[in-house]
């Protein structure tokens, strides 16, 4: 992929994430962009948590399917997601500072692999995840 287009994804996705009213009621930030793989931040608020004070699955499940869609949109490639698997590994407290790596593991031309990893500041594993995407066309012309 060529320099002018790496420029012109990741300007797109910034915008793109800026705009995406979940991904903001999440405060879900993009840290780095390369081809075929996007670092996301979230830091554990209240609103992520349960009743006790731990991360709802289901928002790290929204982090993981963001860090993966992320992942194949720097690809070059429009998606929905197909399915997809979490572990949770550890809890996620209330306060952590998570950082999910979103990588392309397949980048085919009807689907996509990705996987999907959170750590906190330390480097200790919370989650891994996988999905599978489905590839609806070019994000850019």
């Amino acid at each position: 992929m060529s320099e002018d287009i790496i420029e012109k994804l990741t300007s797109h996705l910034q915008l793109f994430y800026r705009q995406n009213p979940y991904v903001e009621l999440l405060k879900i930030r993009i840290d780095d962009i390369k081809e075929g793989r996007v670092v996301l931040k979230m830091d554990i608020e209240k609103l992520h948590t349960n009743f006790y004070e731990m991360s709802h699955g289901g928002a790290l499940m929204s982090l993981a399917d963001t860090a993966m869609g992320a992942a194949c949109l720097s690809c070059n490639k429009k998606v929905v997601t197909l399915s997809f698997n979490m572990n949770f590994i550890k809890g996620v407290p209330l306060g952590t500072k998570l950082e999910a790596t979103g990588t392309v593991v397949h980048n085919g031309s009807r689907t996509m692999v990705c996987e999907t990893e959170f750590v906190n500041e330390d480097g200790k594993v919370f989650c891994k995840g996988s999905g599978t995407f489905f590839v609806l066309g070019k994000l850019l012309e």
